[in-house]
This record gives C-alpha cells, structure tokens and sequence, in this order.
C-alpha cells in the first residue's frame, strides 16, 4: 500500500482544466458556464492509501526482461591452458608433476615460477590444440621467465630455493614441447643441466621432504630421458643424484626406477658401440646380457604392476592379433612399452653386429643362434607393442567406422591426402595415453623383423588417430613410414615432444 499525500475534492473536468472547483451541491460553477455535466466530488480519505502491489511487479519483470544475461563465461587462453596442464601433469592419472601443488599457488609471488608455469602451460595446449595467441603469448612468459631465472639464480639464496629448480624443470619442459630436434645440445640439456649443478648446492637436507624427492626422481628421470635421446653420455654427477636418491625412495623396488637403472646401463653401452671402443663380440655379448636383464625385471614385477592378456573371439580394427593387453594404470602400460622399445632397440643391434660379423667371414653356428633369438625377440616386443593399443584407442560410432573402412588402405594406391573428418572430433588433450603409443607403435613399425602386415596395420591406426582423434603427428608418422624412410627413432621421438607428452 502507498500513501499518496492530501488530494484535491475537485471534480474531474476541473483537475482536467485545472481551474478551482467551487464544489457546490448541485455541480460546480465551472461546469456549469461551460455546459458541462459535474462529475461529482471524490472522498480524499478514500484515495490517500492506494494498493501499487500489481503496479510493482510489472516494473520488475520489465526490468527484469531488459537484462542480457551471458550464456558462458570466457575463460582466458592462460586460465585454459593452467587448467589442462594442470589435469594432465599435476592431477592427472601420470601425475610426472604431483609435486607441483606442494611448491607452486597461483598466488605464488616467485615470479619466476609463475611465468614458467604460464610459458609452458601455453606451450602445451598450443602444441595440442593450436590458438592463434597461445604461441606468442607462451613465447613472452618463456623469455620473461629466463630473466627472471637467471636473476634469481645471482643470489646464493634464491639459486637453493624450490622454486628455482621447478622453473627450470618447467624451462626444459617448454623446450621439449617446442624444439623438436634432440641433436640440438643447447636447448636440450642446458637446463637441466643447471639444475643438477644446483642440487649438489643445495645439500642432503633437501632429501628429507618427500615432494622434494618426487621432483628430484622427476629431474633424473628427464635428465637420463634427454641423454638416451640426444645420444650425450650419462653424468656421473646424474648417477651420484640416483644414488642419492635410492636411499630415500619409498619403494626401491619400483619398476620404473629399476628400469632406469637399466636405461643408464644401456645409455653407457650404446656410447661405447657408437663411438667403436668396443669389438663386435664383445657388443654382441654385452647386449645379451642387459637384454636378459630387461627380461629378468619382466618377469619381476609385482602384482600391481602386471597386465592381464585378453583372448578376443572376433578381432576389431584394432585388433593385429587375436588378443589384448589390459593394464591397471596408465603408467604401468609405459613402463611395459618402454621396456618393449628398449629390448627392441638391444635386439636390433645385435642383429647388424651378427650381420656385419657374418660379412666379415666370422659367422658361426652360436652367432646363429644368437640372431634367431634376437629376431624372436624383436617379433615379440614388436606384436605386444601392437597388443597395447586396444586398451587406450576408443571406439568411434559405427558410421564413422563405416566411412574409414571404405577407404581402405593401399601402400602403392594412397598417400594419405584424403582426410576423414568425424562431425565434433574429441579434443585430442583429452587422449594423451593414445597419443603416447604413437611412438611404440613407430618403433615396432620400422623394426627389421616387422611383417608387411604389421607395417600396413600401424599405419591403418595411426591414420585412425589422425582422423579420429584429431592428432596431426600420428599423421605425419604414418608418413614416415609409407615413405620408406629409416630416420633415427629418436629424431620421431622428438617430433612428438620427447617426454612432454610420449614418456
């Protein structure tokens, strides 16, 4: 109810003229002179209270109706690649950054941490889902990041802080994800490098808090990763952090970290038969006996880390054989793959040692032997490579599986120009344990051992992945093999951003 103040008793015509209203009996005068009819006086205590709920409320709704009220929040390039960096390395189910939520907020004032967390989140969605600003943006927040590291790094103080070396494990990361050569020493190992050179700074004080030991385990791991790939010997400083290590690891029997172990012993040989300090024989011997320790470590594991083989009545499209590996965690199926490619890369040389002996007239029925075993060797890790995918590349709906057969596949017929493109392909940040089988499956493609039908099903998938999933590079990797090319596998597992994404 609103109170509408003291009114007037004139007549209507009168209010309407605004002329005073005698408000005689019988009709006003006014009226009256101009022939009008009165229309009688009104009852001021009547109106003095007037009911304006219905008045209100259509007001309200008018208001109400005028507003725009936005469908979606926009969300910056930065806030989108923090969070999907963050579900991929941090919370993810790899987890190869865990230790990040431990050492790093947003409200984190080490700005060089800051920056080097934003460089090289943009770096990665950009890499996976290319923006038209993410890379520019990524490239200002890196070269911000490395002035601010290098200053931190002139005081003795903030060189031996936590943030320093998780900028600098984040520098390398933006580098792998970016730079795609791994003969490129510079990029490749300068950071990391660094950061070894301020762990022995630091003390052994360092190894009493366990999200320091994780991002410690996380720098060897990347350290012996980028001497594998760019062919550098292992440092004996890297060897001395393991060591280190071991003593504080939780779990020293975890096989991941005894497979590094041997990973360092393969690195050390793969120098010597590269830089010829060692005699055929003797190679041949050597990789024979680190390629039974691989075995051995297979047939080691513990339950939790074992994998189950599926037999399957009708193969699928993803199907080489007729079964399938299924593992507990993602991270279990990389450890497998990772000895899988390592025992295939052993095997292999010694398989050109057995055959450039046997060139030389020094072949025997024991050096015979030797080569059919590493032949077997190479077909086994090559078909449990292939028996790995069906657990991690998904169905697509029956019409696009339709579309994709009819294409069919022919080595001398198509070069893969035609693309098959799904209605609302899934973001491919979504599917990094299909993208990290691309380089396996590369390894097994081109092992000497492979059939023709082998050679013509990796392809088959990984065209299934470009077309599917929307991964450019497993495109550019079927390729490389209809090519016919023969590069070093670990210039591919560059391309595909080292262990940024593939380890």
């Amino acid at each position: 109810m609103v109170y509408c103040g003291k009114l007037s008793k004139a007549c209507l015509p009168c209010r309407k003229r605004k002329l005073r209203c005698d408000l005689r009996t019988d009709g006003c005068t006014q009226c009256a002179r101009a022939q009008l009819t009165c229309s009688g006086y009104r009852d001021t205590h009547a109106l003095r209270l007037r009911d304006e709920s219905t008045a209100v409320q259509k007001r309200v709704h008018a208001k109400k109706a005028t507003k725009e009220v936005p469908r979606s929040v926009s969300l910056s390039a930065c806030c989108q690649a923090r969070d999907i960096f963050y579900h991929n390395y941090v919370v993810g189910s790899t987890k190869p950054f865990n230790f990040l939520q431990t050492i790093y907020s947003p409200t984190c004032k080490d700005e060089h941490l800051s920056r080097s967390v934003d460089a090289v989140a943009l770096a990665y969605l950009n890499y996976q889902r290319p923006l038209p600003s993410a890379e520019d943006e990524a490239r200002q927040h890196y070269v911000t990041a490395i002035a601010r590291t290098s200053a931190a790094l002139q005081s003795p103080d903030e060189a031996k802080q936590d943030s320093t070396i998780l900028a600098i494990l984040l520098l390398d990361l933006y580098e792998k994800i970016t730079n795609k050569d791994p003969s490129f020493y510079g990029a490749w190992a300068a950071h990391l490098s660094g950061a070894l050179t301020l762990v022995k700074l630091r003390g052994d004080q360092q190894f009493n808090e366990p999200s320091i030991v994780r991002m410690l385990m996380r720098l060897s791991t990347n350290l012996l990763i980028s001497c594998v790939a760019s062919g550098r010997p292992v440092l004996a400083d890297l060897v001395a952090l393991r060591n280190t290590l071991a003593a504080h690891f939780p779990t020293p029997a975890d096989p991941k970290w005894r497979e590094s172990d041997l990973m360092i012993e393969f690195a050390s040989l793969r120098q010597d038969l590269e830089k010829g300090v060692i005699s055929d024989v003797d190679a041949i011997l050597a990789l024979t006996e680190l390629d039974a320790k691989f075995t051995k470590l297979g047939k080691e594991v513990p339950p939790a880390w074992q994998y189950k083989t599926v037999q399957v009545e009708v193969k699928s499209s993803h199907h080489y054989e007729s079964f399938h590996h299924v593992h507990p965690a993602e991270h279990v199926a990389q450890m497998w793959n990772t000895l899988r490619l390592t025992r295939l890369s052993i095997n292999e040389f010694i398989c050109s040692r057995c055959l450039r002996l046997q060139r030389q007239q020094k072949s025997s029925q024991a050096l015979h032997a030797i080569q059919q075993c590493a032949t077997r060797a190479i077909k086994e890790m090559a078909s449990d490579v292939c028996a790995s995918l069906p657990q991690y590349i998904e169905d697509p709906p029956s019409s696009f599986v339709q579309a994709f057969t009819k294409t069919g596949l022919s080595h001398a017929e198509s070069k893969l120009e035609t693309h098959i493109s799904p209605a609302g392909p899934p973001d491919p940040t979504h599917h990094l344990p299909c993208y990290r089988l691309i380089f396996p499956l590369f390894v097994a493609a081109q092992s000497s051992a492979v059939s023709p039908s082998m050679w013509k099903w990796v392809i088959k998938q990984l065209r299934f992945m470009a077309d599917y999933h929307a991964i450019e590079n497993a495109m550019s990797v079927a390729k490389i093999l209809e090519s016919g090319e023969k590069p070093d596998i670990w210039k591919v597992y560059a391309m595909l951003g080292s262990y940024a994404f593939v380890c």
